[in-house]
């Protein structure tokens, strides 16, 4: 039937193109499978907004040299950043910080300064290229999303230094691991816990929890059947770091094997490069979790969807705020007998005086420019601490730390 009027015409004009478009459709599917043409839309492009981007170039701010060292790109950041926050682990960097740095004195070593002021082992140059990243993104302009990185975060993404490069010697550069996630964390206790059958997700930190606070942490230590005084030679460490002004967190200590479980599963899936190796460790975890008569009742593949799974995953092990874990620990760690304990000690004074359980005391001068000034980073003071205090640092693990006196 015809249809009168414009719209007809343009119904009638499409029609008369169709046996042209049917000759030319095979053509330009041949022409798309020799990568001759290149397709503009791709179905991808409405799953959301491209991650930022992590890179070693300067978009924003000036390139070095720079006049005044780092307090050249450090003022101009400040004036760029308008009112934009960045949470970069204990610190609220904002352009009142940054102006402040910028203005150090000129005998004084601008690493020492930035990182007595963010209470972390900040790698400047660094820290200046990330700083570019989010300056560059309209994202985070203000009134738009917050940028929340958490210590771990900074490490992986090589804002903080890494163990690996203190220990082992591996360069870690900004911009070779991507742009870390900048979300706000979720706070565990916030969350319901998770039920039975559900997929992966930060609920399932509310489930075999670990002890709340830091006195009930202290209290199943020291109940625990490790060494008589392992949980007195952790409590006077703390206080004696605690008295000479730097921040002390004990993150754990007695774990069960649930717990230690999904902490690994959340890690494994959240590393996995390729849908084949996902699936091969979620077929893996479902295994060792009857091999090790846990039955812990997630179900790691509930979506089937590889890309849903790894985001699950990988907001699962943020909110753990896990930075390392393998199976081999999370078979048989320390923490489930109450030979180990997570501790974090950051913001170390310039000069730290310890006294060992046994009386033996040692004057540590931490005041060097390029001195990490956290206690998980620092070779010397860890060799002295497990030597007199009866511990071993796991160089690997950030926080690690084990009874020596029961191993």
């Amino acid at each position: 039937m015809h249809t009168s009027g414009r719209s007809g015409e343009t119904t009638d004009s499409i029609s008369s193109m169709l046996p042209s478009m049917n000759l030319i459709r095979p053509l330009l599917c041949w022409l798309l499978a020799l990568g001759v043409l290149v397709p503009v839309w791709s179905p991808a492009s409405s799953e959301g907004p491209v991650p930022p981007r992590a890179d070693r170039v300067f978009d924003v701010l000036s390139p070095p040299p720079w006049p005044k060292g780092l307090r050249t790109p450090l003022e101009e950041a400040a004036s760029r950043l308008g009112s934009r926050r960045v949470r970069l682990a204990r610190a609220d960097v904002d352009a009142d910080l940054l102006m402040s740095l910028s203005r150090t004195a000129d005998d004084e070593p601008m690493t020492r300064a930035m990182r007595e002021a963010m209470e972390g082992a900040v790698d400047p140059q660094d820290f200046i290229f990330f700083l570019d990243d989010v300056l560059r993104e309209a994202r985070y302009e203000s009134g738009g999303s917050e940028v929340w990185v958490t210590p771990g975060r900074a490490r992986k993404a090589g804002i903080f230094l890494h163990p690996d490069e203190v220990f082992s010697g591996r360069s870690r550069l900004y911009g070779e691991h991507g742009f870390p996630n900048t979300d706000r964390p979720r706070a565990q206790s916030g969350l319901p816990p998770a039920r039975d059958g559900d997929p992966p997700g930060p609920d399932w930190t509310m489930r075999f929890r670990n002890p709340a606070t830091e006195e009930e942490r202290v209290q199943a230590l020291s109940s625990a059947p490790s060494s008589a005084d392992f949980s007195s030679r952790i409590a006077s460490l703390m206080k004696q770091m605690r008295v000479q002004g730097a921040r002390v967190e004990l993150t754990s200590t007695v774990r069960s094997r649930e717990r230690g479980y999904l902490m690994w599963g959340a890690f494994l899936l959240s590393q996995s490069d390729s849908d084949e190796s996902l699936f091969q460790s979620v077929e893996r975890l479902e295994r060792v979790n009857a091999e090790w008569g846990l039955f812990v009742p997630i179900r790691w593949s509930q979506s089937g969807d590889a890309d849903t799974i790894r985001k699950r995953a990988r907001a699962m092990a943020d909110t753990y705020q896990v930075v390392f874990a393998t199976e081999s620990g999370a078979r048989s760690s320390d923490h489930y007998s109450g030979k180990a304990v997570d501790l974090v000690v950051v913001g170390l004074p310039r000069d730290l005086e310890l006294r060992a359980p046994g009386g033996e005391e040692r004057h540590f001068d931490l005041s060097s420019a390029e001195h990490a000034r956290d206690l998980s980073l620092s070779p010397e003071l860890i060799r002295w601490i497990e030597e007199h205090f009866g511990l071993r640092k796991l160089e690997g693990d950030y926080p690690h730390w084990v009874d020596a006196l029961r191993e």
